[in-house]
């Protein structure tokens, strides 16, 4: 076998220790990810980054975008004239035979090897091909890599009929990006429905029919028995007898990870190749990271995870003391224009597994489902726009409890939090986990931020937050922006001083002593006929019934869609008009006595009502003059405080007008 040491030309080059070189096998974005992170680390580490693909290493994710004609290929390519410019650094476009791990180098096709100090292997997975009769025939393809997308888009200039076998994810991808060249597609998923790992039933069938009426054909709960044809393919045979006639089968049915190399050197494999928290495996000196690597006993076949472990992988590597402590299998998509997610245990009908499920579905085919176990949250799924996705994944990932307030919140409207605050961690509560990987909470990065980090790289340095693996970095930066941008609302004068109002009021009836009854009918200004006047107490009591009816409608139009005129903010300043009013006309139906029993349970929680909601107000009003999380902490007290103080009103007023009227 022939040593070699790889150098260039120049000068600049030669002092460089290649045999001491941290070499990556696997030039996908996993791969190039790792040396992303570890320059960060070790800007002037020796790294050897060989492909076996003869192309610039390309991001395969959006492969589906080329094939849809969105992307080019140039955009597809990774940052690797960045890397050229390194005298630290070679890609190498060989492929890798063989690891001696006891010289501790890696053997190419030729024969020729390079000694490592480190070897990281990202080597991917490829597609899976079914055992089945005329894979091999003409114009049967699979969709994994760049000469898989170019051999199909060529393909599909001449292709009438396409049949996509399997509805996955991959599979929907390929549908969604052959659709645009105007192909007839038929779609073959052998489960019961589309997505079914991630999916449950109502949520695929909104899926399908929204593809379905964008004009792919979808056929579940039959699986492909074989491709026919005679030299080419003509059809595909179904299991349960139908012949669907075409010109072209993608089959889109899984992934197998790469482990052969691995194998060859004795490595500890299963499905994948075994790894630890520090994404080693039996070898100390060998990592493996992304599709290929399996940390108990699971794959993660997206590249979100991959990311997560090129990111420890390198800290490891730079003596760093990150640990993986696994990822949660988050799909996140658009398919046909519609956002479909699912994260975590989203099977709620295991046996022996209790957990139950909270659905709501909205307008214009939205579908919202949570999976608890016990009180806490394990999955969620969603067909649709959700702003709380971020939030939801914190509490997934962490198994959080929720509330009764909040599932009761989720049954009525279909989100757990205010939706103005849902989508800002400022509002998370102090113990949520924002970034994983150094276990920063939104507690300690609001202390970093009132000590003056005001960007993301100032919290990085103050806490560790985002400068690992990268994930939490988007929800570091709303922090950042929302703090920015925290402004005080256009309708603050209006709220503050009809808050000033309400509380006026409130103080009347509970500092003025009740009226007295005149003492004869002979007074000129009987004041006490207002309210102990058959008459007139029946018009007051009406009056203000039909003002609480209207300000409890008003108060769910201001988080619904059903109604569709006037914006969030005039039936905001609307609800607390019309709750003066509610006081004022309780001043007169009562003539400020408080009543007993049953009547002075219902006043009580009028009041209150009224109190919180003047409290409401004055936080809105005056939000901009607090810290950014006070603020938001006050404003989502504040509204839960007001919500569950609603509840009782229409219990209490019904019985209050049932005993009025029955006895």
């Amino acid at each position: 076998m022939n040593m070699q040491a790889v150098a260039t030309t120049t000068s600049e080059v030669t002092s460089v220790r290649w045999d001491e070189a941290i070499i990556i096998v696997g030039a996908g974005p996993v791969g190039f990810r790792f040396i992303q992170e570890l320059r960060k680390r070790k800007p002037d580490v020796p790294v050897i980054l060989f492909g076996n693909e003869p192309y610039q290493p390309y991001d395969r994710v959006r492969l589906s975008s080329l094939l849809a004609g969105q992307d080019s290929s140039n955009n597809l390519l990774l940052p690797l004239d960045e890397l050229d410019k390194d005298p630290a650094f070679q890609f190498i476009c060989a492929d890798i035979a063989s690891i001696d791990r006891e010289l501790k180098c890696v053997v190419d096709a030729q024969g020729t090897a390079y000694r490592y100090s480190k070897l990281v292997l990202a080597t991917g997975s490829r597609a899976h091909v079914p055992h089945m009769d005329g894979v091999d025939l003409d114009n049967v393809f699979t969709f994994r890599n760049m000469r898989d997308a170019e051999r199909l888009k060529a393909r599909t200039t001449r292709s009438k009929d396409l049949v996509v076998v399997g509805g996955g994810l991959l599979g929907l991808e390929a549908a969604r990006a052959l659709q645009c060249n105007l192909i007839n597609i038929t779609l073959v998923q052998q489960a019961s429905r589309i997505m079914n790992q991630q999916l449950d039933d109502e949520a695929a069938v909104l899926l399908q029919r929204r593809l379905e009426a964008m004009g792919i054909r979808i056929v579940t709960g039959a699986g492909v028995k074989g491709v026919i044809g005679n030299g080419k393919t003509e059809g595909v045979a179904l299991r349960n007898g139908e012949v669907i006639a075409c010109d072209t089968v993608l089959l889109s049915a899984g992934i197998r990870p790469n482990i052969e190399l691995a194998r060859k050197a004795w490595l500890s494999v299963g499905r994948g190749i075994r790894v630890n928290d520090q994404l080693c495996t039996s070898d100390p000196n060998i990592y493996a990271i992304g599709e290929c690597a399996e940390h108990n006993e699971k794959i993660y076949g997206l590249v979100a995870p991959g990311f997560e472990q090129a990111a420890i992988a390198a800290d490891h590597i730079c003596q760093g003391d990150s640990r993986y402590l696994g990822s949660h299998s988050i799909a996140r998509l658009k398919v046909v224009g519609v956002p479909v997610f699912s994260m975590g245990d989203v099977h709620d009908d295991q046996p022996n597994d209790p957990k139950k499920s909270i659905v709501w579905q909205g307008e214009q085919g939205c579908y919202r489902k949570l999976i608890l176990k016990g009180r806490r949250l394990v999955g969620a799924m969603a067909v649709g726009e959700w702003s709380e996705i971020p939030r939801i994944q914190e509490l997934i990932t962490h198994q959080r409890i929720l509330m009764p307030w909040h599932t009761l919140s989720f049954r009525m409207r279909g989100f757990l939090w205010n939706p103005s605050t849902a989508n800002n961690p400022l509002a998370w509560p102090e113990s949520a986990i924002i970034c994983n990987c150094k276990q920063v909470t939104r507690g300690q990065l609001s202390v970093a931020m009132e000590s003056g980090c005001c960007s993301v790289a100032a919290l990085g340095e103050a806490t560790g937050a985002a400068t690992t693996c990268g994930s939490c970095k988007p929800l570091v930066q709303l922090m950042v922006g929302t703090a920015e941008k925290a402004q005080p609302e256009t309708d603050r004068n209006s709220l503050v001083v009809t808050g000033l109002g309400v509380l006026a009021a409130v103080l009347a009836f509970l500092l003025v002593p009740g009226l007295e009854v005149s003492q004869s009918v002979q007074q000129p200004l009987r004041l006490d006929l207002i309210w102990n006047d058959g008459l007139f107490k029946q018009i007051s009591g009406f009056t203000l019934l039909g003002l609480t009816v209207i300000g409890l409608l008003m108060s769910l139009k201001k988080r619904s869609s059903l109604l569709r005129f006037g914006s969030f903010k005039l039936w905001r300043n609307l609800h607390t008009i019309l709750a003066l009013v509610c006081l004022l006309t309780l001043l007169v139906h009562t003539g400020f006595h408080a009543g007993q029993q049953l009547n002075q349970w219902l006043l009580i929680n009028f009041l209150a009502l009224s109190l919180l909601g003047v409290v409401v107000s004055l936080i809105i009003g005056w939000q901009y003059k607090f810290s950014p999380g006070l603020g938001q902490k006050l404003r989502s007290f504040g509204f839960w405080g007001h919500l569950l103080l609603t509840w009782p009103l229409p219990v209490l007023l019904s019985f209050h007008i049932l005993s009025v009227y029955y006895f």
